[in-house]
C-alpha cells in the first residue's frame, strides 16, 4: 500500500540521526521528524480531528511545515496546502470549499486568516515558533492512523487557479504522491541519502511539495529551508550546507546570477539544478566545473 505517510516513517527508521531538514540553525533529524509529526497527530485529534477530515497549512517554508503535513497524514486526515500570502477573501474560499476545520497559520498571516476563516467554523491554530515547540509540548506521539487510508484515498486536496474562475482543488491520492517523489527521487534527481536539497521552492505548491519536500523524505536526504526566496542567502545556503541539488523556477537562477557577488559564492557543491514554470533560457542554465549543464527542466512534477 503505497501511503504517504508510511515514507517519513520508513525514513526515520533507516536513517533517524541523519538531519531531515534544517532552517539555518535548527536542524530536526528524522528521529526528531517523526516524534514531532506524532506529537502533532495527538494534538489534531485532541481537536477532534478524525480520518477524512481536512487541515490546513498556511505555513511558509519553516520545519512547522512538514511537522504538520506529515502529522495530519498520520492522524488521517486529509492537507490543505495555502499560500501564506493569502487574502481573507481567497482563504474564505480555500477553507469553505474544502471543508476544512482545522488551520495551521503563521503569526505573520494570521489577522487576515481570521478575517477569513470567520464564518467557516474552522479552528485556527497560530504559529510563531518554526518548529511547533509550544504548541507541541505536553503531547505524546500518537500511533499512526495512515494504515486506514487506501492508495486511492486523499491525501491532499491541492488549489490551481490553472482554470479559469476561482480556484480549484485537486485531489490527490496517497499513491499519487508517494509515487511521484519515489520516481523524481530516483529517476530525475538520482537523490540519496548524502544529497543536501535546496527548500526554497513554496511547499504549498506541487512543485516544492513533491520534488521538494517528499523526494527529499523518500531519498532519505537533507531539506534546507529558505522561507521566502532571496538570491544573496540563496547563494550563501547553498556554500553554508553543501547544497547538491536546488530546484527553481528561472526567475531565481536569474536572481542568483545577477547578484552582486556570484563569483565570490561557493557553488561547487552543486551537481543538479531543476527549474519548472516557465522555459529556462540557455545562456542561463548553471554549467559545473567541466562546462557540462547541471539544469534539467520540469514541465509537471
Amino acid at each position: 500500500m503505497a501511503n504517504l505517510s508510511s515514507v517519513l516513517a520508513k525514513a526515520a527508521a533507516s536513517h533517524g540521526e541523519r538531519p531531515a531538514v534544517r532552517l539555518d540553525d535548527l536542524v530536526l533529524s528524522y528521529s526528531q521528524l517523526s516524534d514531532a509529526a506524532g506529537r502533532a497527530a495527538a494534538l489534531l485529534s485532541s481537536l477532534g480531528v478524525m480520518p477524512g477530515d481536512r487541515v490546513g497549512l498556511m505555513l511558509p517554508n519553516v520545519p512547522a511545515f512538514p511537522i504538520v503535513f506529515y502529522g495530519a497524514l498520520a492522524a488521517g486526515a486529509i492537507v490543505v496546502p495555502m499560500n501564506p500570502l493569502l487574502k481573507s477573501r481567497e482563504v474564505e474560499h480555500y477553507v469553505g470549499d474544502s471543508g476544512a476545520n482545522v488551520l495551521f497559520v503563521w503569526h505573520e498571516a494570521a489577522v487576515e486568516a481570521a478575517k477569513g476563516a470567520a464564518g467557516t467554523g474552522a479552528q485556527i491554530l497560530e504559529v510563531d515558533e518554526p518548529d511547533l515547540h509550544s504548541l507541541l509540548a505536553g503531547f505524546a506521539p500518537a500511533p499512526s492512523k495512515a494504515e486506514q487510508a487506501a492508495d486511492d484515498d486523499d491525501a491532499v486536496i491541492l488549489y490551481t487557479s490553472g482554470t479559469t474562475g476561482q480556484p480549484k482543488g485537486a485531489e490527490l491520492t496517497h499513491a499519487n504522491l508517494t509515487r511521484n517523489a519515489e520516481l523524481a527521487a530516483a529517476t530525475m534527481l538520482t537523490a540519496g541519502p548524502g544529497d543536501v536539497m535546496m527548500g526554497c521552492l513554496p511547499l504549498f505548491h506541487v512543485f516544492g511539495l513533491t520534488c521538494g519536500l517528499n523526494a527529499t523524505i523518500v531519498s532519505g536526504g537533507t531539506l534546507t529551508l529558505l522561507p521566502r526566496f532571496d538570491p544573496g542567502k540563496a547563494l550563501e545556503i547553498i556554500g553554508r550546507d553543501q547544497v547538491t541539488i536546488f530546484e527553481g523556477v528561472p526567475t531565481m537562477y536569474a536572481g542568483m546570477l545577477h547578484h552582486p557577488g556570484p563569483a565570490a559564492a561557493d557553488t561547487s557543491s552543486l551537481r543538479t539544478c531543476i527549474s519548472g514554470g516557465a522555459s529556462m533560457p540557455l545562456e542561463i542554465m548553471p554549467k559545473g566545473p567541466t562546462g557540462k549543464i547541471l539544469h534539467r527542466e520540469v514541465r509537471s512534477p
